[in-house]
């Protein structure tokens, strides 16, 4: 894994990786931003959007005068995704390390603030993005929804293994979900309010069978060579995700907004 983007998009599974986070995400999402008032006109900014599928559907919100820009560490995905619509633009950007363009009616990003070194100052950079009184919605998740699961086992115990290494070799805050809402407050945002969801996936189904399945796959040999897990309990995990007949919990995702003061 690069020190950059912690899952490379140089192959397809990468893409079939952030498919599956679409899938059980999106709708959440989408039903988010249109009680926000997303909406002809706006001017957004979509932070680290990944394959794109939530940039496309703002760009088509907020069509025909609205603009979107959707930024990205890696930009390959994205410029596949922009093809076809004219109010969707591209930038490759890292806001780890510069700040952002300015003046925007609303500011989104997901599964993102997780994994940087300096989440204050991630979140100060979203905020100065905004106009006065504009909006900043972001969802992270808490994974306590699958450390605390019972069953079955030796899913709980893979998952509890990768989500430990890679916050031992990474940025990575694995319940960062629970600390969102004082983290936006603490950036300045007023009348900072959240909410959670957790899905219920079935086995072979994208969010585990891609999602799940292809974030521990990524860790295998790490996690086997370094006796943290068995190569059989690991096999069986992988087996569990791909089962119609197995069903499991998603992360939980705490969706947090707040407005930019006037």
């Amino acid at each position: 894994m690069s020190e950059g983007y912690a899952y490379e998009h140089g192959c397809d599974e990468e893409r079939a990786r952030l498919q599956g986070l679409e899938v059980v995400l999106d709708p959440g999402t989408r039903e988010h931003l249109l009680r926000l008032g997303v909406g002809p006109g706006l001017r957004c900014l979509e932070i680290g959007a990944g394959g794109g599928a939530i940039a496309r559907w703002l760009a088509e919100q907020v069509a025909p005068d609205g603009a979107v820009l959707a930024t990205d560490l890696e930009t390959d995905f994205l410029e596949l995704a922009a093809a076809g619509y004219p109010t969707l633009r591209v930038l490759r950007h890292d806001v780890t390390e510069e700040d952002l363009p300015g003046g925007f009616d609303l500011v989104h990003a997901r599964y993102l603030v997780e994994w940087l070194p300096d989440k204050a100052l991630a979140l100060h950079r979203m905020v100065a993005a905004l106009r006065p009184g504009g909006l900043l919605l972001d969802e992270e998740p808490d994974w306590v929804t699958i450390f605390e699961t019972p069953e079955p086992a030796s899913l709980r115990h893979v998952m509890i293994a990768a989500m430990r290494y890679l916050e031992a070799t990474s940025p990575i805050d694995t319940q960062y979900g629970r600390r969102l809402v004082d983290d936006l407050a603490a950036a300045g945002l007023e009348d900072v309010q959240a909410e959670g969801r957790c899905a219920i996936v079935r086995g072979g189904s994208p969010p585990a069978a891609d999602f799940l399945r292809l974030t521990i796959e990524k860790v295998r040999a790490p996690l086997i060579d370094g006796h943290r897990v068995r190569e059989r309990e690991f096999d069986e995990a992988v087996s569990i995700l791909g089962d119609p007949a197995a069903s499991m919990m998603f992360p939980l995702t705490v969706a947090a907004w707040g407005r930019r003061s006037p």
